[in-house]
């Protein structure tokens, strides 16, 4: 087992020994650190001509260790490198060795160095090249997917620190590790005054990060006082897209962070209860959005208009016999040119509409596995209706993409 450490060598007297290429690069990166470098060699190489550190022509003897930190053995010679790595054990110092099996006490790794980490990797000697290629291609990934979210913890931390308790502090970090950049970057707002409102969805197992991402810069380039998070109601679904709400609240509680739950529910049922239950001094609940008729007609007449069709063929996903779908089939009673089907029902309905033009809406806050199933273009519902010579529109867009519903969603968070 081995201690794999970040050297700082400014000022650090280190010795290398052996006078070729190797030896060269060696010294280059080490005074690209700020090491107090001497080199020693029976002969150099060109290219270390106009080397602004010592380059003393000799045979290499113990004696040149006294007063070093650091050795490294560059010789093309086995046996004077393994000499060169026990000498400097027996004095104390640490050794490196561009050989395999010399007893060096350090080895060098490759290395990436960015703004917010580093990241090292070898090979134990076996293949220089290889690490570099490993290193790459840890960089591209790390780049991409942790670099952002390592620049906002950076900024968090100093406030955990100084503000939430020591026992508290390693679950808080914990915690916080597993959030997005996106979410770290709310908490760091929230942390500065700006109101946090959590957007709470059922959830689905799909990963709709992006869908949610936009819905949230949506509402907060209306709403500037305030930033927006996505969190899931039920924890069984991935947790790519959204975390938990369960676990957005024990992070805001932890840091004292007042929160509004949004519930992006049509349907008052068990999930809005749960939010109901967890209300508290510092979580406040927003009342249910699609709940009046006038206002759910007026985002669908809006919808309606503006895929350019006469009629508008809304398929949902809420209790057959619930309050939202009794909604829904009270709008169809006073407009021929709409009609509401509960996904389930699909099948068996049958529509009027002959030789006109039909939007069809999938009525799903995300697109989840029922969206994806109920805009199929070549479902039996739009098989039926081009039977009739109807024009069918399938709307490609979840309702908080679709203009009306997010402006009514949004207006609603006041």
């Amino acid at each position: 087992m081995s201690l794999c450490v970040q050297l700082s060598l400014q000022g650090v007297p280190v010795l290398v020994i052996g006078g070729g290429r190797i030896a060269y690069r060696k010294c280059c990166q080490l005074e690209q650190e700020g090491a107090e470098l001497v080199v020693i060699a029976k002969q150099f190489d060109a290219c270390f001509q106009g080397a602004a550190y010592p380059c003393i022509t000799d045979s290499y003897r113990p004696q040149q260790l006294q007063g070093k930190m650091l050795v490294i053995a560059c010789c093309d010679d086995l046996i004077t490198n393994r000499q060169i790595c026990a000498d400097a054990k027996q004095a104390g110092i640490f050794a490196m060795s561009v050989q395999q099996n010399c007893g060096a006490s350090m080895h060098a790794l490759a290395v990436e160095e960015a703004a917010e980490y580093v990241l090292a990797a070898g090979t134990k000697g076996a293949s220089p090249l290889l690490a570099r290629q490993i290193l790459k291609e840890m960089n591209a990934v790390v780049k991409e997917t942790y670099a952002s979210r390592i620049a906002m913890l950076r900024k968090l931390r100093p406030y955990i620190l100084q503000h939430i308790q020591k026992v508290e502090r390693p679950q808080l970090l914990s915690r916080l590790v597993r959030m997005s950049q996106r979410d770290l970057y709310c908490i760091e707002q929230a942390l500065q005054g700006k109101g946090l409102q959590l957007v709470c969805f059922h959830g689905v197992k799909e990963d709709v990060s992006q869908e949610l991402e936009n819905f949230c810069a949506a509402i907060e380039h209306r709403k500037t006082n305030l930033v927006a998070a996505a969190a899931f109601l039920f924890e069984g679904v991935s947790d790519t897209s959204a975390q938990p709400v369960a676990q957005w609240l024990q992070i805001v509680k932890s840091l004292h962070i007042p929160v509004t739950l949004v519930p992006m529910l049509f349907q008052n049922g068990r999930y809005y209860s749960r939010l109901l239950s967890i209300k508290s001094e510092n979580v406040r609940v927003k009342p249910l959005m699609f709940q009046e008729r006038s206002e759910v007609w007026q985002c669908l007449q809006e919808v309606r208009r503006e895929s350019g069709c006469a009629n508008l063929l809304v398929i949902y996903h809420s209790c057959v016999d619930g309050a939202f779908s009794e909604l829904l089939q009270g709008l169809m009673k006073e407009d021929v040119h709409f009609h509401a089907v509960h996904e389930k029902q699909t099948m068996d309905c049958i529509l009027s509409w002959r030789e006109e033009s039909v939007a069809i809406l999938p009525m799903y806050m995300l697109r989840g596995s029922h969206y994806r199933k109920d805009s199929d273009g070549g479902s039996a519902l739009v098989q039926s209706l081009q039977k009739q010579n109807c024009s069918v529109h399938v709307l490609q867009a979840s309702c908080i993409e679709l203009r009306a519903f997010q402006e009514f969603i949004i207006q609603k968070m006041e």
